[in-house]
């Protein structure tokens, strides 16, 4: 009998070149974020996202410095929350580098990360042995799961960049520790190191550090399991070394964020307890933990509501959309969980499960414990990011799934071939064909618990989810009680509010839950038919892939398109100071035009529209609100615990010493002393007729011994004056004596420097209404340096002897001079030892063409 062997369907890709390959799979990276994002890539629309709105209207008078002064950077920017470092707004890089010219290319916004994202992963996965489809189709995966889509739309550009960069970071790590090209390594993890830093997003950093020492500590063991200790020594000094030229790339940057950290509320609260000292207190920390159901959002978008403000229902205060995975990424995952052999697929498994429970924030016990042990974990807000180091792990472990699939269907066929060679020779007739059926039995588990949870989900949700919160619940009683005057408990109210939820509210999200599960098992169903056709040897391998290629690409783009709001998409013709400017109201153009003239700008306390994260009055004119989060802890603590306080409802004498000479409500205010300057029909603007002018001297100086003390002293309590008594932390001689005939007046006021001109017959303490930060200011009384007082919690006090004087502060860090230098030194390093590696390669190159 004739040899019958079973023969596969035929692959198209075994005839191509490998170049051709890689243009294949490049293509189809290139064109995905066109898709995607077609209306500002080739449209003629743009993403205007409010968080890229309130950056730019808080960085506004840091861009006044720059064109007022020849480009020079400010450093200190005036206009929110009394005065910080500028810095911590609009980041300034003096020191060019590769996103330098990245820059130039915003127009196409954000096709250049993307691409960027998908080139990294792309060569990642090409590294970790994956052929060009299937590394494509891992690139994929990660990059359009919907969380990346959503930032974008919101604006969190320096998040996207920083993401950007991770998986060339990852590959340099790979290229040291597990190849020859140590040297490319090298280069490549310090530059992608150095590009990720200098996107500035920290948070980001964190939470990718725990891959980084997972694999770090994996390889470690591996290198100790083989006895290679002195090869990884090696290589641990390469990644030191690459890891030191990359700080050293950005030190300009991160000297000044570290010189400021202790300052602003990332540092703690100087008035805090002592357990929420040196860092965010775990409410504030935890306030957008992912519910821990709500976790299977990974693979049913929608099942708690999706983004909608009237259909999520979530434990969280609120949501954009959902970390969605992919339902295909999900059932390879499963496949790489159950079938994958590499070891390093627990790794990426580890990873992922921890950073799903760090995600659960408040929901999962030991997080407290980690909040207060782990260096840098209470730094950070927003615990369902941790989502986004998940989805990145557990697409590793899902090509780990495909790679198994593709390796056991070969040896599949290679059995069922051996098979049949033995029947034609009348060989094991009892008991063939069971090795064969076992592989295609291998599809069993994964799918089954696939298929068998999209199934639990599509009849279980109605039943055991409740599709409601409690907190839904108080706000619609409260809403119903306010309109009938009576109280929310009101048996009435209460029946009337589970009527709203259960006739209009429940059964749309039940329905968004019962559709996304039907549309996820769907899908999954797709995959594992196409998977069997291969299996089965009647769909060729890179058909596979392309079919997985063509339905996650579907799959993903179509969810993600779901939470990119139209809202945020305006004409590319606009500038984003346009939107700004559209968005002022009628008080914030009258308070610029008002203010104009002044010799020194007066602050405004605008009381509507959540002053205190709102930045767009700070475009208008100096403000002691704005949006920032990471504004001076001084700042924070007197607006949760000073400005408000007092028998008229906020701090006067506050108010008086911060210069906050107008005051801007939707409503009449009743308080003593202000007076109406202008009524705009919906806004009210008062003129305060105490306010204090930019700089005066006291009668008194009062000595705390502890921040906590001084704050106290200046409650309206206390009965604190701030015109006759300045409360100065620490020693301060105090010889204060009276002087009717003194003065100061300010002849210049900018960011960077105050220069004002004193005359005292006396001995005096003065006090300048800016608000204090003790790293890098410098006063200078007559060309010589005089200590700088902190001054009534948060601002700047000055001893002045009798005698007419100049008094000059300067906003110059040390730490910028210094981390300048560093950056333009590390970063020539760099390019040297690429045009280094570059010139070796080129004198090593092999003379044939390895696809001739």
């Amino acid at each position: 009998m004739a040899r019958q062997k079973v023969k596969a369907a035929a692959d198209p890709m075994e005839g191509l070149s490998s170049r051709t390959r890689h243009i294949l799979a490049l293509s189809i990276l290139f064109i995905l974020p066109v898709l995607l994002f077609s209306s500002t890539v080739i449209g003629d629309q743009q993403f205007m996202g409010h968080d890229t709105i309130q950056w730019r209207a808080g960085a506004e008078s840091i861009y006044d410095y720059r064109a007022e002064h020849d480009g020079e950077e400010p450093l200190w920017a005036e206009n929110m929350f009394g005065g910080m470092p500028a810095y911590t707004i609009a980041v300034s890089k003096t020191v060019p580098h590769l996103d330098t010219l990245f820059d130039q290319f915003r127009v196409i916004w954000p096709a250049i990360p993307y691409w960027v994202l998908l080139g990294g992963l792309y060569l990642l996965f090409l590294l970790m042995r994956f052929r060009p489809l299937p590394a494509a189709l891992g690139a994929i995966l990660f990059s359009f799961t919907t969380y990346i889509p959503i930032i974008i739309g919101a604006g969190h550009n320096i998040k996207f960049i920083a993401y950007s960069w991770i998986p060339w970071m990852l590959s340099g790590y790979w290229l040291m520790s597990r190849s020859d090209k140590r040297g490319w390594g090298f280069f490549l993890f310090a530059v992608a190191t150095t590009l990720h830093f200098r996107a500035s997003h920290p948070q980001v950093t964190y939470y990718f550090v725990y891959l980084f020492v997972g694999f770090y500590l994996y390889d470690s063991w591996r290198h100790f399991k083989t006895d290679e200790l002195k090869r990884w020594g090696v290589t641990t000094a390469l990644i030191t070394g690459a890891l030191v030229l990359a700080l050293l790339g950005v030190a300009e940057q991160y000297l000044r964020l570290l010189e400021y950290s202790p300052h602003s509320i990332r540092g703690g609260s100087a008035i805090a307890d002592i357990a929420q000292q040196g860092g965010l207190s775990i409410d504030y920390a935890f306030a957008w933990s992912q519910g821990i159901l709500e976790t299977l959002t990974l693979i049913v978008p929608d099942l708690f509501g999706g983004s909608s403000s009237m259909s999520y229902w979530g434990e969280k205060p609120g949501t954009s959309g959902p970390h969605y995975l992919g339902a295909v990424t999900f059932l390879l995952l499963l496949f790489g969980i159950f079938r994958s052999h590499r070891r390093i697929t627990y790794l990426f498994l580890g990873v992922g499960l921890l950073t799903i429970t760090f995600a659960w924030g408040y929901h999962f016990p030991l997080n407290t414990l980690w909040f207060n042990l782990l260096p840098g974990f209470d730094k950070f807000r927003t615990p369902e990011m941790w989502l986004t180091v998940t989805t990145f792990t557990f697409t590793v472990v899902a090509l780990f799934g495909l790679e198994a699939i593709l390796r056991s269907a070969g040896e599949g066929r290679k059995v069922r071939n051996i098979e049949k060679r033995d029947r034609s020779k009348g060989k094991g007739e009892r008991g063939t064909g069971r090795e064969g059926r076992n592989i295609l039995g291998s599809l069993y588990l994964p799918a089954g618990v696939a298929i068998g949870t999209g199934v639990i989900l599509l009849v279980g949700s109605s039943l055991f989810l409740p599709f409601e919160n409690d907190r839904e619940r108080g706000v619609i009683a409260q809403q119903l009680a306010t309109q009938s005057g009576v109280a929310p408990d009101h048996p009435q109210v209460t029946q009337r509010v589970n009527q709203i939820l259960e006739t209009q509210v429940k059964p749309e999200r039940r329905e968004l839950a019962r559709n996304d599960t039907l549309r996820y098992l769907l899908i999954t169903g797709v995959t594992v038919g196409l998977i069997v056709w291969f299996i089965q040897g009647k769909l060729a391998g890179s058909y596979l892939v392309l079919s997985l290629i063509v339905l996650a690409s579907m799959d993903m783009l179509t969810v993600s398109s779901r939470y990119i709001s139209d809202s945020s998409l305006v004409s590319d013709e606009l500038e984003l100071t346009e939107v700004i400017e559209s968005m002022g109201s009628p008080a914030d153009y009258y308070l610029r035009e008002r203010m104009e003239e002044e010799p020194y700008p007066w602050r405004v306390l605008p009381l509507d529209d959540n002053p205190f994260n709102n930045a767009i009055p700070s475009y208008f004119y100096p403000s002691i609100g704005g949006y920032s989060g990471a504004k001076l802890s001084i700042i924070q603590d007197v607006i949760d615990e000073g400005l408000f306080t007092g028998p008229e409802g906020v701090n006067r004498p506050l108010l008086d010493m911060l210069n906050v000479r107008y005051v801007t409500s939707r409503r009449p205010l009743p308080l003593r002393d202000f007076s109406e300057i202008h009524d705009l029909d919906t806004y009210n603007i008062y003129e305060n007729e105490t306010v204090l002018p930019k700089a005066w001297f006291v009668e008194e100086v009062v000595t705390a011994s502890t921040p906590l003390e001084a704050f106290q002293l200046i409650l309206p309590q206390q009965e604190f004056d701030p015109v006759r008594t300045a409360v100065v932390e620490g020693t301060a001689r105090g010889d204060v004596r009276p002087d009717a005939e003194s003065s100061v007046e300010v002849t210049r006021y900018t960011s960077r420097r105050i220069n004002m001109e004193i005359t005292r017959s006396e001995p005096g303490f003065l006090v300048l209404s800016e608000i204090w930060y003790p790293d890098g200011w410098v006063a200078l009384l007559n060309g010589e340096e005089i200590p700088i007082h902190k001054t009534n919690y948060l601002l700047r006090g000055f001893e002045i002897p009798a005698g007419i004087h100049q008094l000059e502060l300067e906003f110059d860090p040390v730490s910028q001079r210094i981390g300048a230098g560093l950056s333009q030194a590390a970063n020539a390093l760099q390019l040297l030892i690429g045009i280094g590696l570059l010139v070796t390669t080129w004198r090593r190159r092999p003379d044939e063409d390895p696809d001739a």
